[in-house]
C-alpha cells in the first residue's frame, strides 16, 4: 500500500496541511522552521512516499503528462519515434502516455479528446487522414499539439516531418545518374499531402533529366490493406519487368518495399536480370541482401527530439499570435551499391 501525506503526518506527529506545505516546497514562506521541514523530509524518504504527480497535475488543472497519437503501433518507423519522444520527454520531466489511431479519423479523434480529458499538458499527433477539423478545432482552442510526419498545409500549425518532394526526388535522381530510364514506383492509394510530395518529386526528376512521365509505371495499393497490396504488388510487378520493361523501381514506403524486394529478388535479381531498387526509408535487412538495397535515411530520433522541444516550449511559454514551429528535415541517400 502506497504511503500518503497523512501517513508521513502521523508519524512526525503534526498536521497534514503542515506536511503538503513542505513537500511542495512552501515551508518558508509559511513560517515552518528548518528543523521540522527537514524532519519531514527525512520522514518521508524512510518510508518511501511518492508523489502521485497525476492527482497532484489534475488539482492545478493540467499534467507532467503528453499524449502521443501514434497512427499504426507496428509500423516500424512510429516505433523508433516513439521511444525518443519517451526518451527526451523525461528529461523535461514529462511522461508520455501512448495510444494508436489505427489510421482511422475517427479513432484518432477519439484518442485526442481521451487525452484532453486525462488533462495532458500538450498532444503530438501522427494525424489520420481528414483530421483537418480536428487539428483546426485545437488551434482554435490553443491546445499545445505538434504534427509529426504529415501536416495539413492549410493549417497554421507546429510540425516536424520530412522534405519528401527533395527525398523523393534524389531518389529518383540516383537510379537515373546509375543509368536507369525506365523507373517505376511504388504509392499508396491515399489523399495525404505527404505521398502527395513524393510522386511530385519523383516527376520532377523525371522532367529534370528529360525523362518522358509514364503514367503506366507509377502503381498504387491500398493504404491500409496489407494482404491485398501484397496481392496486387505480385501482379504489377511481374507485369512492369515483363511487358513494361522497366530497369528500376523506388519504393515510397517500407511497407511496399519489404514484400516488393522479395518478388524481385525471387523471381528476377536472383537468376541475374538487373532490376536497380531504392526505397524510402530504410530498413536494416537491406544492407543484407546481396546486393544491398540502397535507401533514404529519416532522422528518426532528431525528429523525436525537436517534436518535444517544441511541444515543451509551446506548454511553457503560451505566446498570442506567436509563430509556429514549422521543422522539415531531409533524407540522408545511402548508396549500398558503389
Amino acid at each position: 500500500m502506497s504511503v500518503t501525506i497523512k501517513d508521513i503526518a502521523a508519524f512526525v506527529g503534526v498536521s497534514y496541511s503542515t506536511v503538503s506545505l513542505v513537500l511542495n516546497g512552501k515551508a518558508a514562506e509559511n513560517r515552518i522552521s528548518a528543523e521540522l521541514e527537514k524532519r519531514i523530509l527525512a520522514a518521508a524518504k524512510e518510508l518511501n512516499y511518492r508523489p502521485n504527480t497525476l492527482a497532484r497535475g489534475l488539482r492545478r488543472g493540467v499534467t507532467n503528462t503528453i499524449g502521443f497519437v501514434i497512427s499504426d503501433v507496428s509500423n516500424r518507423f512510429f516505433i523508433k519515434l516513439a521511444r525518443y519522444v519517451e526518451k527526451e520527454a523525461m528529461k523535461y520531466g514529462y511522461r508520455v502516455l501512448f495510444a494508436s489511431s489505427d489510421e482511422d479519423e475517427n479513432r484518432c479523434v477519439e484518442v485526442v479528446n481521451t487525452f484532453l480529458n486525462q488533462q495532458v499538458a500538450g498532444l503530438i499527433i501522427i494525424p489520420a487522414e481528414g483530421l483537418e477539423e480536428k487539428i483546426a478545432q485545437l488551434t482554435n482552442l490553443k491546445i499545445p499539439f505538434v504534427l509529426v510526419d504529415r501536416h495539413f498545409p492549410k493549417i497554421d500549425a507546429n510540425y516536424v516531418v520530412m522534405n519528401n518532394w527533395q527525398s523523393a526526388y534524389d531518389a529518383t535522381e540516383y537510379l537515373i545518374k546509375k543509368g536507369k530510364k525506365r523507373i517505376a514506383t511504388f504509392s499508396y492509394a491515399t489523399n495525404f499531402f505527404h505521398m502527395a510530395e513524393r510522386l511530385d518529386g519523383y516527376k520532377a526528376a523525371l522532367k529534370d533529366y528529360n525523362i518522358r512521365f509514364d503514367r503506366q509505371l507509377v502503381k498504387e495499393v491500398p493504404f491500409l490493406d496489407n494482404e491485398k497490396s501484397e496481392v496486387l504488388l505480385g501482379e504489377y510487378i511481374p507485369h512492369l519487368v515483363e511487358d513494361l520493361n522497366i530497369d528500376s523501381i523506388f519504393f515510397q514506403t517500407n511497407s511496399t518495399a519489404i514484400p516488393g524486394i522479395q518478388i524481385l529478388y525471387e523471381r528476377y535479381i536472383r537468376v541475374g536480370k538487373d532490376i536497380s531498387v531504392i526505397c524510402f526509408d530504410d530498413n536494416e535487412f537491406f544492407k543484407l541482401l546481396m546486393p544491398p538495397v540502397s535507401s533514404l535515411l529519416q532522422p528518426i530520433e532528431e525528429m523525436g527530439i525537436e517534436s518535444v522541444r517544441i511541444l515543451i516550449d509551446e506548454i511553457k511559454n503560451k505566446r498570442a499570435k506567436r509563430m509556429k514551429n514549422k521543422t522539415v528535415y531531409s533524407a540522408k541517400l545511402i548508396d549500398r551499391n558503389n
